[in-house]
Formats: structure tokens, C-alpha cells, sequence
């Protein structure tokens, strides 16, 4: 990596860590230009102000999220293993997606609530990926028999979808419970999963 990348990933790292601990409107230039120990000049050679910094680091969230996305393609074969074991792997890895950064996740999460428009909109973006994933997965589970044919599968997902976003705002930015946090997302999402199969599952 090159000098100037490296500064401007510094850049990145610090302003990521204090938008996640003190929001978007509390944090200042100054506050990043101190925490990354760099003059205020170096700033604004990679960013021309505060709100361009912000959108660098959701471009960058959004480009990991997808990039992720794109690792989650369907292995399992529906017709071989229960749905319960299928919906539980799915929720797992969106929460895996955020417990890995808890930084990433509470900006993603929380400090994005109430920014201006240009800026949810990116965060919405995020939501509607993972929507668009559970509708495709809801889709398969309807060609074999596990939901039935007349499910809203736009409202489910959103429902799916709604239902993750809660859960790891709460114990991500709420509760912040670091100790056993895989185990704790495995019972999570074996949890998850039991309540919302209930739901949408066929009990044929």
C-alpha cells in the first residue's frame, strides 16, 4: 500500500471510530485531525470536508456489504435439510456481517438515523440488499412446498429484515455484550429463526 493510501485509510479508521462513538453531527474535523495524530492540511488533501468523509466511509460499507452478498450464494440443497436449519444460517451470517465491526454496524445502524436524505439513502440501500436476498430465498422455499404460494414475500422479507436490524442495533449498540459473541449470535440466531419459521413456514 502506498504512503498515501495508508494515510487516508488512518483517516478512514479514526473517523469511523469517532462517528461511531459520538454521531455525525458531534464529530468535527479537529476531532478526527487529533485522534489520527496529522496535520489538518492532510485531511483535507483526501477529503474536501466532514460530509465527504462520512460518505467515503458508507461508499466503503456498501461496497464490503455487497461484496458479501455476493459470498452468500445458495450451497444447501431445500429439499435435504429443514428450513429451520436453512433460515437459521441465513440470519447468522447478516449478524456475522455486523458483529464483525461493531463501529461499521452502529454507524450503519443508529448514528445513520436522522442524517440528511442523500445520506439514508445509502443506508437504506443497505437494507434493501439484504431485502432482495431474503425475497430470492423465500422464492425457492415456495418451489418446495416450505411457504405457501399466496405469501407476501415482499412484506415477509421486510419483516426477515426488520427483525435482523433490531437485533443487532440492540445487542450491538444497546446491550454492547461482547463475551461469547459467537456463541451468543448462534443462540441468537437459533432464536430468530424459531419465531420467524412459526410465521412463514407451511406446517403441511
Amino acid at each position: 500500500m502506498a504512503r498515501s493510501d495508508e494515510t487516508r485509510e488512518k483517516i478512514l479508521q479514526h473517523a469511523k471510530k469517532l462517528f461511531s462513538d459520538k454521531g455525525y453531527y458531534t464529530t468535527q474535523i479537529s476531532d478526527i485531525i487529533e485522534s489520527a495524530k496529522i496535520g489538518r492540511g492532510t485531511v483535507y488533501q483526501y477529503f474536501s470536508n466532514k460530509e465527504h468523509l462520512f460518505i467515503s466511509l458508507l461508499e466503503r460499507f456498501l461496497m464490503e456489504w455487497e461484496d458479501y452478498l455476493k459470498e452468500l450464494s445458495i450451497h444447501e440443497d431445500l429439499s435435504t435439510i429443514s428450513h429451520h436449519v436453512y433460515l437459521k444460517s441465513r440470519i447468522m451470517q447478516a449478524f456475522r456481517f455486523f458483529f464483525s465491526d461493531r463501529d461499521r454496524a452502529n454507524i450503519i445502524l443508529r448514528v445513520g438515523l436522522g442524517l440528511p436524505e442523500h445520506f439514508e439513502q445509502k443506508i437504506e440501500h443497505f437494507e434493501n440488499k439484504l431485502i432482495s436476498l431474503i425475497i430470492k430465498d423465500l422464492k425457492i422455499a415456495v418451489e418446495y412446498g416450505h411457504i405457501l404460494k399466496d405469501t407476501d414475500l415482499t412484506f415477509t422479507a421486510n419483516l426477515v429484515a426488520g427483525g435482523v436490524f433490531r437485533i443487532a442495533h440492540y445487542y450491538l449498540t444497546i446491550q454492547k455484550n461482547d463475551e461469547k459473541l459467537l456463541n451468543d449470535i448462534n443462540m441468537l440466531s437459533d432464536m430468530a429463526a424459531k419465531i420467524i419459521g412459526k410465521g412463514i413456514f407451511n406446517k403441511k
